[in-house]
């Protein structure tokens, strides 16, 4: 059970951050990166490059939209635009390509190749097994492993029966890992409140481990409490807020929504994110636990810096922050049962201290609403 860096823009520092060891891999992005400049930073990661798992995600999940550095990888052609996307040839001469440049850069992994569908039917989930299973013969003769990448739209998974049958579909191949992506159009930060679609992920991820498949949730954020309540075996997430999770346009990270320069910290008691503002007004108000705070050295620097009150940037330690959050979580709730049930709860209390209160958070959408519908779902995927 492990954690991966979804790597993003300008990542390439944390991975060998000493406070940031516990995650076992990272996750490439051919948007963000060409492969000479991955090639070049694999090499300068020096003796940790050996300690992670390489994993190539092929980011084909838009290929008419945001392109990034995607045009100088091998495996990206020129004709995406108008190839029939159906069309397997088409997408083994990629999977060919795809294994050849891994292979290339020192990769030990490929996500196979997926897009967003029009309609997410059985047909669909047919398509990616075949993909997957026709890249991981090529993958096999150079001694790379293959995740099989599903796309799945939470809104469906709140349908009758549709987990067990998605489920049913993703595990008639020989491959037993999974890059499982939910996909939805919620913009960055806000949080998914879909109680029986989250119910549904649940049940997936527990009915894909249950037939024995290892499941990575990629671009997780808040949400890896409900993925590994559900008993997933790794998850994924970037420092970048808007790569916790797959959405439409996520490889936008320039503008503010990039999280590049409003900084957030994130409170392990509200399960939120707070800009400055409200860290100093709960501080004020003493509901920022300083005692559990000194557990992450990235918030104990955070704090400082507000104390000082000389306006010093701290961006850089938010980002630090969620991150040593993100590996701590999820090796206490692989640790221990019944621990996101019971954070969710102690999160809830704190709310309704707030709400009860004159304490008005100056961000009029960090209200805490996802708690109680994340707790629904724990009981509606019956899971203590």
């Amino acid at each position: 059970m492990a954690t991966y860096h979804q790597m993003g823009h300008d990542s390439w520092n944390l991975v060998t951050e000493k406070a940031l060891q516990n995650f076992k891999g990272i996750i490439l992005s051919p948007v963000n990166d060409a492969p000479a400049d991955v090639i070049r930073r694999l090499q300068q990661l020096g003796k940790r490059r050996d300690e992670v798992e390489v994993i190539l995600d092929p980011q084909f999940y838009e290929p008419s939209g945001t392109r990034g550095e995607l045009p100088h990888w091998p495996y990206f052609s020129n004709d995406v635009d108008t190839v029939n996307l159906g069309d397997s040839r088409w997408w083994k001469a990629r999977g060919e390509e795809l294994v050849s440049v891994a292979a290339k850069i020192g990769a030990n992994t490929i996500c196979s190749p997926a897009i967003l569908p029009r309609v997410y039917s059985d047909e669909y989930y047919g398509w990616v097994v075949k993909c997957a299973d026709t890249l991981s013969k090529d993958a096999g003769k150079k001694g790379l492993n293959v995740l099989l990448t599903a796309i799945v739209r939470l809104s469906e998974l709140a349908a009758k029966n549709r987990p067990e049958e998605i489920a049913s579909i993703l595990t008639s191949t020989d491959i037993s890992r999974i890059y499982l992506v939910f996909s939805d159009d919620l913009p960055p930060r806000a949080q998914r409140t879909d109680i029986y679609g989250l119910a549904g992920a649940m049940s997936l991820i527990r009915l894909l481990e249950a037939a024995g498949s290892t499941v990575l949730v990629a671009f997780s954020g808040l949400d890896v409490l409900l993925w590994k309540a559900a008993g997933t075996t790794d998850v994924a997430t970037g420092k970048f807020f808007n790569l916790r999770r797959f959405a439409p346009g996520r490889f936008g990270e320039d503008g503010p929504e990039g999280g590049r320069i409003v900084p957030y910290w994130t409170d392990n008691r509200l399960i939120t994110w707070l800009r400055e503002d409200d860290v100093r007004l709960l501080d004020r108000n003493r509901l920022i636990d300083r005692e559990l705070a000194a557990e992450n050295p990235y918030s104990v620097e955070i704090l400082k810096i507000i104390d000082a009150g000389k306006g010093e940037a701290w961006v850089k330690y938010g980002w630090r922050q969620y991150l040593h959050w993100f590996q701590d979580i999820e090796s206490k709730i692989s640790s221990t049962n019944g621990m996101a049930r019971s954070l969710l709860k102690e999160a809830d209390s704190i709310w309704g201290v707030i709400g009860e209160s004159d304490i008005y958070l100056y961000d009029r959408t960090n209200s805490g609403e996802w708690i109680r519908p994340w707790l629904n779902a724990l009981k509606e995927a019956a899971i203590s």
